[in-house]
């Protein structure tokens, strides 16, 4: 990526201590796992023409002033030139084309549709003004998704848009989201050959069977999203459905067919058809990912590994909705129960929860994306926890910026803590361990440490004790104190 920054950048003009709220805690644009960032701050037209044609940037990044205020973004001035004019700025961008270009510059359609007539594919611009909070978070988000996997512009896009929704145009803000970014291109296609016709020629039948079938199983899954508990309105899980969806098609879209066998097809499906087969097929999807679907279809297409790749893909991405929102959970009990909090959940942030229902293949990879550190798109859709297993790639930073445009509507100001108050666990250890603070005390100290997904103990002598002298008798102590502390720990 080739990002071009114009303006004042850097630290805000106002002094922390003079901030009625915290900072919104910007991230910075760093080169981060399949993403790396080369960065122009006010280069002249001659710089930036060198740096095109040395790097060849896939994805080019144009951020407008940044005004003094934080507020708003303004167009595009690179120190005293201003490029803004759509006819001068598309005569800069040179062949190789990008594959995408951002524009976060206010009022940017005609500044898109210039590159977009000058043959680039995929251009995000803003309507309208917005603020540098709305800007960050959803660019963040397309970051994150470009740095995670392997993805097509559509798909990150849809992701990234799908966060915008989900924090910056709060409570089915209509208006808010009108005003978001758009995207200028189409969805990609998946080429297929049209086999129907030859194959009812070959067979000489009427009978029909579709080309492919995948016979999915559907689960409910529970996600904890990091945020205050919330109204589980449409705009809410909409926006879940759509950032989910568009995360699973980024991994079927670049998926691998690895081997199939034969198979027997489910019970209730009964005979097939002549010249129908049944394969269970082993799929590595863009991150990864192993899965194993049965497949029904032609002898042609299941049999040729290319073609039945992309019916396969074709099948998911186009012709169904992978995740629907569910407002009542398995057990009756209504979704936006208050969970219990843990520090390895969104780092210890206030979570509410929400029922998903899905293809079970998709659990799967859902479950696997969640323990993988360096995956960040979950985090751009806030989602904390699937089913049990916490997100490992949330970060202190991540819950900041989330957090921040639920605090900016409170009268109070942000806890920094872990906490913003105890879990309901560790009030409840707190309690107990007052009860049997009037027997006596261990002469040891459990001491639980945790430094990202591992966790220690360490033993800590308790300053209030004085152990025994006696060699034999200490080490009795010792194994005594020990095991006493570890049950009321554990």
């Amino acid at each position: 990526m080739l990002a071009v920054l114009c303006g004042k950048v850097g630290k805000s003009a106002v002094p922390e201590a003079e901030r009625p709220r915290p900072s919104y805690p910007f991230p910075e644009l760093i080169s981060s796992g399949r993403l790396k960032v080369h960065t122009l701050i006010n280069p002249t037209v001659d710089e930036f023409l060198e740096a095109q044609r040395a790097l060849q940037p896939r994805l080019m990044y144009l951020q407008g002033q940044q005004l003094e205020n934080e507020e708003e973004i303004g167009t595009l001035v690179w120190g005293d030139a201003d490029v803004s004019d759509p006819q001068m700025f598309s005569s800069l961008i040179r062949l190789p084309f990008p594959a995408i270009v951002y524009l976060e510059v206010p009022t940017g359609e005609n500044l898109a549709q210039s590159l977009q007539s000058k043959g680039i594919s995929y251009v995000i611009y803003w309507r309208n003004s917005f603020s540098s909070y709305a800007a960050s978070h959803f660019r963040h988000a397309l970051m994150s998704v470009v740095q995670s996997s392997c993805s097509h512009a559509w798909d990150a896009f849809q992701l990234a848009h799908a966060s915008f929704r989900l924090y910056c145009a709060r409570n089915n803000d209509v208006e808010g989201i009108a005003r978001g970014p758009y995207l200028l291109g189409d969805a990609p296609n998946i080429n297929t050959f049209p086999l129907e016709s030859e194959m009812a020629e070959e067979e000489g039948s009427s009978e029909h069977f579709p080309d492919i079938k995948i016979y999915d199983e559907d689960v409910n899954m529970k996600l904890l999203i990091c945020g205050p508990p919330s109204t589980l309105d449409a705009c809410l899980l909409g926006s879940l459905e759509d950032g989910l969806s568009a995360l699973l098609n980024i991994e079927v879209r670049w998926c691998i067919l690895q081997d199939r066998v034969s198979a027997t097809p489910p019970l209730h499906v009964g005979t097939l058809p002549r010249r129908v087969v049944t394969m269970r097929c082993d799929i590595t999807t863009s991150s990864s990912s192993h899965i194993s679907l049965l497949v029904s279809g032609n002898v042609r297409t299941l049999f040729d590994d290319q073609l039945l790749e992309n019916r396969i893909k074709k099948e998911i991405i186009e012709k169904r909705q992978l995740v629907r929102a569910i407002l009542v959970s398995a057990d009756g009990k209504t979704s936006s129960a208050e969970p219990l909090t843990s520090m390895s959940v969104a780092c210890g942030a206030s979570t509410f929860e929400v029922w998903m229902t899905l293809p079970k293949w998709a659990a799967q990879v859902l479950k696997y994306l969640a323990q993988e550190i360096s995956y960040k798109s979950l985090v751009a859709l806030g989602i904390a926890c699937i089913n049990g297993t916490p997100v490992c790639s949330f970060d202190r930073q991540d819950v900041d910026r989330i957090l921040f445009g639920a605090n900016q509507h409170n009268d109070e100001p942000a806890v920094h803590g872990l906490y913003s108050h105890p879990p309901r666990w560790s009030a409840t250890l707190a309690k107990d361990r007052l009860k049997g603070s009037q027997g006596p005390k261990p002469g040891l100290r459990v001491i639980s440490l945790r430094r990202g997904n591992e966790r220690k103990w360490e033993l800590g002598e308790n300053p209030n004790v004085t152990p025994p002298t006696h060699s034999a008798n200490h080490q009795k102590y010792t194994h005594n104190g020990l095991r006493t502390e570890l049950t009321q720990a554990l």
